[in-house]
């Protein structure tokens, strides 16, 4: 609309310098209108002009207004405007309160250890459990800013929701906001999820989904044998351990009902666009987990028909090969082909198994 509205603006312009000539060149004429005889045809012609100039004006001075009139752009721009700054100050309290987070970790680090446990043990239980919820609200927005809003996460989720088709009762390790939860209830499955964030379980409960604070071993250890019809997890496994995670999964393999599927998702380390942009911008991932090596791990545990399904390439990222019809084409190409094999492989993968 805006843009519209800058064009009539300039059309007005454009028709009020064309009046403006019209008029200078009929006040010439008229000055020698007295001792010409021959300039009245010319007159003519510029009064002529003039009053074609005039409509052509109005006209588009009226369409200028209209707009303003029937859109109330003016009053929607100044909206936009209050909107925008309100979001900047928002913005501006929400880093300052974050950084009161950070202030007060350390403090209560310091007060911690000024405190012995033996003369105190009861405010320092208390301590420690305040202190216990300050980093995982701050890891919670460093989530929140960075790997994407809902929507986003639940469209790129959605490719593996087949996998678990005819599965009643799965498990999601690292539920966050309960997108995957969402996917498995509006496909009438039961999810269950488990996270240590109470942030992101709070917002997870909002949409009345099932999910529970608490370390994933742990929840696994106190399953029955064979109790699950399936185990999920997306951007977690990178954040174990390697005997955790080994643990994680020999732990899955016996919660698990048979011909049931196991399916893991994390980062491509064979990517190094991934590497880069994703996988070192989180500083408590603790390694990368490369896909032969994780195909292994759920073989070695006892699973079957192990699979490693790679996501998407980054398309537009990639280096352009040249036009065919270039004599050095063939073997450019080729390293270019090499090259983003390299640089832009599947940013992440997923690893599945069977019981």
């Amino acid at each position: 609309m805006r843009r519209i509205i800058e064009e009539l603006i300039e059309q007005r312009k454009s028709r009020q310098d064309e009046l403006k000539t019209s008029l200078d060149e009929l006040a010439g004429a008229i000055e020698t209108l007295s001792l010409v005889k021959r300039k009245r045809p010319e007159i003519r012609a510029k009064f002529l002009q003039l009053h074609t100039d005039l409509t052509a004006f109005i006209t588009a001075q009226d369409k200028e207004w209209d707009a303003y009139a029937n859109n109330h752009s003016t009053a929607v721009f100044k909206s936009l405007q209050w909107k925008i700054e309100k979001l900047e100050a928002e913005y501006s309290n929400l880093k300052t309160l974050l950084s009161h987070f950070v202030q007060l970790e350390n403090r209560l680090d310091r007060l911690l250890d000024s405190i012995n446990d033996k003369t105190a043990p009861e405010t320092v239980g208390q301590l420690r459990a305040v202190k216990d919820q300050l980093s995982p609200m701050q890891y919670a927005d460093f989530e929140q800013r960075f790997r994407g809003s809902r929507e986003q996460i639940e469209k790129r989720l959605q490719k593996y929701l087949p996998l678990f088709s005819g599965r009643k009762e799965i498990l999601d390790i690292g539920c966050g906001r309960g997108e995957f939860l969402e996917l498995l209830a509006a496909n009438g499955q039961h999810g269950l999820g488990i996270d240590l964030s109470d942030s992101m379980l709070e917002i997870a409960r909002g949409k009345d989904l099932e999910c529970y604070k608490g370390d994933a071993l742990v929840f696994l250890k106190n399953r029955p044998d064979a109790s699950l019809d399936g185990i999920f997890s997306s951007q977690v496994i990178e954040h174990f351990q390697p005997e955790y995670l080994r643990r994680i999964i020999s732990e899955s393999f016996r919660t698990l009902r048979p011909g049931s599927p196991l399916l893991l998702e994390t980062i491509n380390p064979l990517s190094l666009f991934a590497l880069s942009r994703i996988y070192f911008l989180d500083p408590t991932h603790q390694q990368p987990l490369h896909p032969e090596y994780m195909r292994y791990l759920l073989g070695s545990s006892g699973f079957s028909a192990v699979e490693i399904i790679f996501t998407a390439e980054p398309e537009n990222e990639k280096l352009r090969a040249i036009a065919s019809e270039n004599p050095l084409a063939l073997p450019f190409n080729d390293n270019v082909d090499r090259l983003n094999q390299l640089l832009f492989s599947a940013c992440e993968y997923a690893v599945k198994g069977v019981k």
